[in-house]
């Protein structure tokens, strides 16, 4: 019990129902209050943050679509490293076509499939623009191609993608560590800052 005059909050409390006091690098993590998440402390022992394991992010089991085959998609990425022209990349086709002896279909027959796949494929995410960058140098105006994907649309792609959505964070939030006396705030995460 407290001395006289120095009365403690917790006197009248139930013992069950008071917090624990914290403990020596217990972190503290602090909300947006628009979030309407309550403060919680955590043992720094127990402290981590949550992230979907492994086994709980969704597979892909054919992450070669639109292509048809993983062979159609594996052959069509060596004509594209390799810069075929539309006669090298019937030439080669040809060629698998002749030796493929293999359980799984090849269902490409020229450049114009291997053309239309890589197109349908390109779709899928946000198209890269083209805008002109002018440069004045030496009293000339030079001009460029500039390609890029708008930001805006880029990260929406990436938000639309089931097995990268889990790994985004949209609570901002206050870390703090408990250094004896009291919590010092620290910053590891850009979701955590100012």
């Amino acid at each position: 019990m407290a001395s006289p005059g120095l009365q403690s909050h917790y006197d009248d409390a139930n013992p069950a129902d008071q917090e624990p006091l914290p403990q020596l690098d217990d972190i503290k993590v602090d909300y947006h209050p628009h979030s309407q998440i309550p403060s919680t402390i955590h043992h720094f022992a127990d402290f981590s943050r949550t992230r979907p394991t492994e086994a709980s992010v969704p597979r892909n089991h054919a992450p070669w679509e639109p292509f048809r085959t993983r062979l159609d998609f594996e052959v069509a990425e060596i004509a594209l490293k390799a810069a075929l022209n539309a006669d090298q990349t019937n030439r080669l086709l040809s060629l698998v076509h002749r030796s493929a002896r293999s359980d799984e279909t090849f269902t490409l027959r020229n450049h114009d499939d291997v053309r239309e796949l890589w197109s349908t494929a390109s779709q899928r995410f946000t198209p890269f623009q083209v805008d002109v960058v002018s440069v004045p140098y030496k009293n000339k105006v030079h001009e460029f191609d500039m390609h890029y994907r708008p930001l805006w649309e880029w990260a929406l792609d990436m938000l639309r993608d089931r097995r990268l959505a889990p790994h985004f964070v949209f609570d901002a939030q206050r870390l703090y560590k408990f250094n004896g006396m009291r919590f010092v705030r620290f910053i590891d995460e850009p979701w955590t800052a100012d």
